[in-house]
């Protein structure tokens, strides 16, 4: 019964996908009871420390993968508990025990997925195209904004709804291969589009960054940046996709071959041109899969191979520091309880281990999650009287299954309908799991109270052990969750800027739109001054900057290849010190930037900007009010 609503959700492929993992989980979870428990059965302390450390090991690791996929590790931690600990005073009977929990769950994976299937199904695929156009659109949006200057507010709104929606997208993707519409057979192609909406963020963010700079330095932008703008937005008004595609790309790559370098308005206008065509690109590319999604001979910008063939499942933020401490939580949640249960001789005290472990691997990925314990405790005490009633006024009263169901369908429909609710969703499935996990509906009718007590008791007992722990070694404020992704943001883009992370753009693009979409809501609620104004997009744009940097400095020729590397050193070792304290005043690296950028900007031929351009844009991201001293006036070669 409780892995039917488990594993119940929205859309059948998720159900199919999570239904998977269940199974798994238990499988693996079981193995490792029947393997830990007879061995070490006759020294209660190992036992409990091995299933312990089990848990807290699969915790870690479910934690680093913060995928759908993560649930098959952090079930199998807690489901060695509710087995290893139930049958510690029957060992010989833990085979018996591990194949019947993997019966009751199989049932109920059978169960959820069939109905799922065949009444009202809701394929991922659908709901994945919508998404992903409505993403499209909200990008249009966006860019259309950032060309016409619409409000600042709007537009903070409009990324980090789409930093989230990237997340969200890359999520439902992996639920593809579970699904029944024709979406399954094309999920490279998701994949692909996945690239051009990460991609699309930092894109659109230096673009607005540019115009922000050349807006700065005059009242009114030149003809040739209006000319541009208003022939970018007339091609995005229209909705065209590979029709002017090409001419728009030739025009705007003339205009920046045109470009004269000579100040610092015409470095940002070289920026300008620069980032439309990166916007037109990747734009032309997005729409131009979608369109595949639906018919596979409509015409692509360029080969279907050559785009699709290029990606790749892309990571997502892990903090592999807090996964072992979040183990590291649960492993003494469950020793406390334990301690409890040996010490007072409780014959049912081993349930408050099995609770521990629960509600430790339930809401370990929250960045404090007592509260949320808290809540199942809240629920468990609604759901544990309810479940009384039944079993010792109810079900004394029926003696077929008809009845039981009749019974039963009131309180589990009512809860059932809760769920959907988003402000209601957790509470009433936690109440609707303790209820039937404290029924524990057996064929005989059992009366025994003392022991339906001492086993919710024990429950109990195990909750406070979790928060008591939690909130002492586990526990952290937004503000402290905040400050941890930046550090880490810090410390991977001083690796990259000295060369010790080698990515490619939309991999790094990948992680770091994920953290963006982590940080967003961090930050709207940070109490703390060093906090407010900071805009995480500023490290994802830095971020780029360094990826098209490391690429390109290579083609270079040497004089300037050796200027490009000083600098990316020097940018390494700022964000390394950034990492490790407050903001440092780094004129020495002003003075390598702007002396990078004289070289570049008076040496490189008028169609290699693609340097030049990342170059401005990290300056921009570092020192963005700094003035800047003017280049050798003349255009380039």
């Amino acid at each position: 019964m409780m892995t039917v609503y488990i594993v119940s959700q929205p859309m059948a492929a998720a159900v199919r996908s999570k239904a998977l993992q269940r199974l798994l989980g238990t499988l693996l979870g079981a193995s490792a009871a029947v393997v830990i428990v007879p061995r070490l059965d006759n020294t209660p302390v190992l036992l409990c420390l091995a299933l312990a450390l089990w848990v807290g090991g699969c915790l870690s690791i479910s934690l680093l993968d913060r995928s759908p996929r993560s649930y098959i590790m952090m079930l199998a931690g807690y489901t060695a508990t509710i087995i290893g600990f139930s049958s510690v005073n029957q060992p010989g009977e833990i085979f018996t025990l591990a194949v019947a929990r993997t019966e009751e769950i199989t049932l109920g994976i059978t169960c959820a997925t069939v109905v799922h299937s065949l009444w009202f199904p809701r394929p991922v695929g659908d709901a994945l195209r919508i998404r992903i156009q409505n993403w499209l659109g909200e990008a249009d949006r966006w860019a259309l904004d950032i060309l016409h200057s619409g409000d600042p507010a709007a537009m903070s709104r409009d990324r980090e709804r789409l930093a989230a929606a990237a997340t969200e997208i890359h999520i439902m993707a992996t639920h593809l291969p579970f699904d029944t519409s024709n979406l399954r057979e094309k999920t490279a192609i998701v994949r692909a589009l996945h690239d051009r909406i990460l991609m699309l963020i930092p894109i659109l963010a230096s673009l607005s960054d540019r115009l922000s700079a050349l807006r700065n330095e005059r009242a009114h932008l030149d003809d040739q940046s209006r000319h541009a703008i208003s022939q970018v937005t007339h091609w995005i008004n229209s909705r065209s996709t590979t029709i002017g595609v090409h001419g728009l790309s030739e025009e705007l790559e003339s205009m920046s071959a045109a470009t004269q370098r000579s100040d610092w308005y015409a470095l940002n206008q070289l920026g300008l041109f620069s980032r439309l065509q990166d916007l037109v690109r990747t734009r032309d590319e997005g729409e131009s899969l979608l369109a595949q999604l639906d018919s596979p001979l409509t015409m692509m910008p360029s080969s279907p191979n050559e785009i699709i063939g290029k990606t790749s499942s892309r990571p997502m933020h892990s903090d592999p520091g807090l996964a072992l401490l979040s183990g590291f939580a649960a492993v003494i949640a469950i020793l406390i309880s334990c301690t409890v249960w040996i010490e007072l001789g409780w014959a049912e005290g081993g349930a408050s281990a099995m609770g521990a472990s629960i509600v430790c691997c339930l809401f370990a990925a929250m960045d404090d999650p007592a509260p949320a314990i808290r809540t199942f405790g809240i629920s468990l005490v609604a759901a544990v009287p309810l479940a009384a009633l039944y079993l010792f006024a109810i079900f004394s009263a029926i003696d077929s299954f008809p009845l039981l169901v009749l019974t039963l369908a009131p309180t589990m429909l009512t809860l059932g309908m809760i769920i959907p609710n988003p402000k209601m969703a957790l509470p009433a499935l936690i109440t609707l799991l303790n209820f039937c996990n404290s029924m524990a509906i057996v064929e005989r009718f059992n009366t025994d109270f003392a022991n339906f007590l001492n086993l919710n008791l024990s429950m109990f007992f195990g909750m406070f052990s979790a928060i008591f722990v939690t909130r002492f070694l586990r526990s952290m404020s937004a503000d402290a969750s905040a400050r941890r992704l930046l550090t880490q943001t810090w410390k991977s883009l001083a690796h990259l800027a000295q060369g010790k992370n080698d990515e490619e753009p939309a991999a790094f693009a990948s992680r770091m739109v994920d953290r963006l979409g982590l940080l967003a809501p961090r930050l709207s609620v940070s109490k703390d001054g060093d906090l407010s104004g900071m805009d995480a997009l500023n490290e994802l744009r830095a971020g780029m900057d360094l990826v098209a940097l490391q690429r390109l400095r290579t083609q270079l020729p040497f004089s300037e290849r050796m200027i490009v590397e000083e600098l990316l050193q020097a940018v390494g070792k700022h964000y390394a010190a950034r990492s490790a304290g407050p903001l440092p005043h780094d004129e020495q690296l002003l003075m390598i930037m702007d002396h990078a950028l004289n070289t570049l900007a008076t040496s490189l031929p008028a169609k290699s900007v693609e340097s030049l351009t990342a170059l401005l844009g990290l300056r921009r991201n570092l020192f963005p009010k700094a003035k800047f001293v003017r280049c050798v006036a003349g255009s380039a070669a």
